[in-house]
């Protein structure tokens, strides 16, 4: 994965830090480490998942971090959005803009289940998903069993 140098970030979001979307990679790699096994003499269940409590639904999965030393089609499409997104909100700084709006950061998940809540029963299942900071309400974990409501830890 080509990893961008400072230079090619914009001020408007080299200069900033979303709390929330980083409460959330953190919670979620902390999530991780322990279904991994990473810290030591602490175990969880290797089913667990990092739970999003949003506006519209529950959203399950796993932090989306690509691997460095081979190719990923879905990555590579996303990293060439968000180029594209980053040159033109360069030509926007050089016309004089100062701030932005909406300027939420995101978390990438893979293998995401959302669970509406007006329909539980009619989920939905995406390899990959963008989950703005913005919609998150609330962050759990636990099992989400396929054919039941939601069991977070107790």
């Amino acid at each position: 994965m080509d990893k961008k140098t400072i230079n090619e970030i914009p001020a408007l979001l080299r200069e900033r830090v979303d709390l929330k979307a980083l409460t959330a990679m953190v919670f979620a790699n902390s999530i991780e480490g322990l279904k991994n096994g990473k810290i030591k003499d602490v175990s969880i269940d290797p089913n667990t998942e990092i739970l999003f409590f949003t506006h519209f639904g529950v959203v399950s999965g796993s932090l989306y971090n690509p691997p460095d030393d081979e190719f990923d089609p879905v990555y590579s499409l996303h990293e060439v959005i968000l180029k594209a997104r980053d040159s033109l909100l360069s030509s926007y700084i050089e016309d004089g803009v100062k701030r932005m709006v909406n300027d939420k950061s995101f978390v990438l998940l893979k293998d995401v289940t959302i669970k509406p809540y007006a329909n539980n029963d009619n989920s939905y299942k995406l390899a990959y998903f963008v989950l703005y900071s913005d919609a998150i309400l609330g962050l759990s974990f636990g099992n989400q069993p396929k054919d039941q409501h939601v069991n977070v830890a107790e």
